[in-house]
Parts: structure tokens; C-alpha cells; sequence
């Protein structure tokens, strides 16, 4: 199967580790899905191994219509092997309390899963994680439950009964049957949510981890720090920063502080080298949109309103004029006259 735009998105290999003999639970023998969809199962098992996102995506939807059970992904993470992710892994298995492993989280998660938008904040009544992925995976539903599973999973672990107090909100439609998700995730779940959220209370941020190790906790955030990408060639820089604000479109936050950060260069150098090329992160995100939104009405059904929230505007009003900048025209009309 050729390359396609959604391929340069990546996610670690070992999220699919434990995937066969899952699958094979239920009958299915992943093999010949992965085939067709271009993958090779071996490379599930290869620790430092990177797979397409979007195809991985397809395949959990594909396991979950064939089993008949939209709780598919949620379920797999009662088998999935924590540490198969590498130094993320056993990084979070091992910190010293539920806010470091939050901080963590937030801190590597876009390597894990380089669609993901994250975002760890605190107040007064205790902590939010926002996280969300490039508008251009459009089947994430399974992906997403696996990876709220693997997380309050691995919460559980550290925190014991205390991760009862949590709260998650999800992206995805409500399920026919979201028993499955109290049980595996929390019984305060929301869903149809603009943003997957997971809010802790205060008290729940200072327990300690029984499993701490303090300096294998420092190695694995090294680690980690040394697997984000780094931009070293002026011709990938461009493209390398549409890729992130691409996956962040939701955020309206983002600043070149911390995209400077990300590809581990200062702000002062990643400002320079975007002007020198022509642009600004403020033209990046502007063309992205301008991209995704052409692309999306003519190659979705999604209407309009949809795409809005997907590129990150806050009401439809202010997609339209937008696009009428872009195009000279409405997005009905644009989709119209592209039929």
C-alpha cells in the first residue's frame, strides 16, 4: 500500500504487541487486516519499532467491527504489556507520585503518539490533561479508549483505589454499551466531549508511587528527551513544523516557545530560520487550515460545522470567513462546485 499523507504520523510499534493473541480471542486473525492494510505484524514486537497511527487506527476498527464489540480497544488494554512502549513505559511505571506521572506524560506523550495535542495544567482544585490528535485521523474511536485504558490503568496501579476520584472526558459518540468504560476507565466519564480530558482532584496529585525509583525515573525521561525529533536540516524544518501544528490545530495556545522547545532548538533560532524561509508559525497554521479544510470537504462527508471544531475555530462563523479569505467562497458552495 503506497504512503499516504497520514503516514507521517507515527506512533511507537509495541502498542500492538499483545494485538494478535487478543485478537485471536475472538476469532480474528489479524494477518491477512494487516495486509491489506500494508503493515507487518512482526514489527508490533520491535521495541523501538514506529508504526503509521492512521493504519493502526484502522486496524483496531476493523478487530472491533469484525468481534462486534465497540468496547475492542478498551478491552485490549487488559492484556497490553506496559513496558512494550519502552522508556515512556516503564518512565511512567515508576514515578514518584500521580503529578510527575502526569507531567510525564504530557512531557513525552507527542513521541509515543506524535498526533497527540497535550496539554497538563493545575489549579487550586487540583489537575487537567488535555489531549487530542491531527483532525486528519478520522477512525480513532479504539485507539483513543485504548489509550485512556492504558493510562487510568496504570494510575490504578500507582494510586490504588484513590484513582476512583478521577474524572475523563472522551471525543468519541457515547457507546451503546458504556458499562465497559466505567469499569476499565471511571465511573465520572463524559463523552461527545471537544477534547479528551482527564481531570485529578488535588489530593489524588501527591500520592506516592509504591514502585518509585527515583533515578530510573530520571534515566527514562532522558531517554525519552533523546527520541523527540530535532530539526537539523533547513529542509525539513518547514515541513517538520507544519506536522506539528498539524496535529495541534485544536489548541489555540501553542506558541514558538514551545515548538522550539519540541525540536529541542531555542525560540530565537527556530523564529530566524522560519523568516528566513518566508513564513511565521502564525502563516503555518493559517495554510494548514487552509489545506485540511479544502481537503476535507472535498474528500469527507464531515460537514462544515465538524471541520470547524476538527481545525481548532471556536464557532462556525469565524471557519466560514476564513474560508471565504481562502477560497473566495462558502464552504457549501466550495463543496458543490467540487462535485
Amino acid at each position: 500500500m503506497p504512503a499516504t499523507m497520514t503516514d507521517r504520523y507515527t506512533a511507537a510499534a509495541g502498542i500492538g504487541a499483545a494485538l494478535e493473541d487478543y485478537a485471536a480471542g475472538y476469532g480474528i486473525d489479524i494477518v491477512p487486516l494487516c495486509q491489506s492494510l500494508g503493515m507487518d505484524v512482526k514489527v508490533f514486537h520491535d521495541i523501538v519499532g514506529r508504526i503509521s497511527i492512521d493504519r493502526f487506527c484502522r486496524l483496531l476498527e476493523m478487530c472491533a467491527a469484525k468481534a462486534g464489540d465497540d468496547a475492542f480497544g478498551l478491552k485490549y488494554s487488559n492484556v497490553y504489556p506496559f513496558g512494550a512502549t519502552g522508556p515512556y513505559g516503564y518512565g511512567l511505571m515508576v514515578a514518584p507520585n500521580v503529578r510527575e506521572f502526569l507531567r510525564f506524560q504530557q512531557r513525552h506523550m507527542a513521541y509515543v503518539s506524535e498526533t497527540s495535542y497535550c496539554r497538563f495544567e493545575t489549579n487550586e482544585g487540583g489537575a487537567v490533561f488535555h489531549w487530542s490528535f491531527s483532525p486528519i485521523i478520522l477512525q480513532r474511536d479504539q485507539f483513543v479508549d485504548l489509550g485512556v485504558a492504558l493510562v487510568v490503568g496504570a494510575l490504578r496501579r500507582l494510586a490504588g483505589s484513590a484513582v476512583a476520584a478521577i474524572e475523563v472526558g472522551l471525543e468519541r459518540p457515547k457507546p451503546r454499551d458504556f458499562g465497559p468504560f466505567r469499569e476499565y476507565i471511571t465511573r465520572n466519564i463524559h463523552f461527545g466531549q471537544d477534547m479528551n480530558w482527564l481531570r485529578a482532584p488535588r489530593a489524588l496529585l501527591e500520592v506516592e508511587n509504591p514502585r518509585a525509583d527515583a533515578r530510573l525515573f530520571e534515566l527514562m525521561d532522558i531517554q525519552c528527551q533523546t527520541m523527540h525529533p530535532s530539526v537539523t536540516d533547513e529542509d525539513e524544518l518547514l515541513k517538520m513544523t507544519r506536522d506539528y501544528v498539524t496535529t495541534r490545530l485544536r489548541d489555540d495556545h501553542v506558541t514558538l516557545a514551545e515548538v522550539a522547545e519540541f525540536f529541542n532548538v531555542s525560540e530565537r533560532t527556530l523564529q530566524r530560520r522560519l523568516s528566513s524561509l518566508g513564513t511565521s508559525l502564525n502563516d503555518i497554521r493559517d495554510d494548514v487550515r487552509r489545506e485540511l479544510a479544502g481537503k476535507f470537504l472535498t474528500e469527507t462527508a464531515l460537514s462544515a460545522t465538524d471541520i470547524c471544531y476538527r481545525l481548532g475555530y471556536s464557532a462556525p462563523s469565524a471557519f466560514t470567513r476564513s474560508f471565504y479569505r481562502w477560497y473566495g467562497q462558502t464552504p457549501r458552495d466550495f463543496r458543490k462546485k467540487a462535485r
